[in-house]
């Protein structure tokens, strides 16, 4: 019979590749803006969401709600940019 430990130890390896995978994919993502001006991140941000709107994909409040998880490790200015460009979205 298997331990509970047993399972506890899978569950960390799945996480832990979870957590690899996402972070490889904000690093890929990041590595192909780095070097664009906001005006071009702006572009690329309202064409992407153009496309999920399009595509019935957009989720505001999904989106919303990330940005509120985020509150608390952002500069209180840094925050209110990101609500602006929000609302922006909608």
């Amino acid at each position: 019979m298997a331990k509970l430990s047993d399972f506890n130890k899978q569950l960390d390896t799945k996480t832990q590749t979870s957590n690899n995978v996402e972070e490889n994919d904000i690093v890929k993502e990041y590595n192909k803006i780095k070097d664009l001006s906001q005006q071009e991140i702006n572009a690329k941000l309202f064409d992407e969401v153009a496309k999920q709107k399009r595509d019935g994909t957009f989720d505001y409040q999904k989106l919303e709600q990330m940005v509120e998880n985020l509150k608390g490790g952002l500069s209180e200015q840094d925050y209110k940019n990101v609500k602006r460009m929000l609302e922006l979205l909608k």
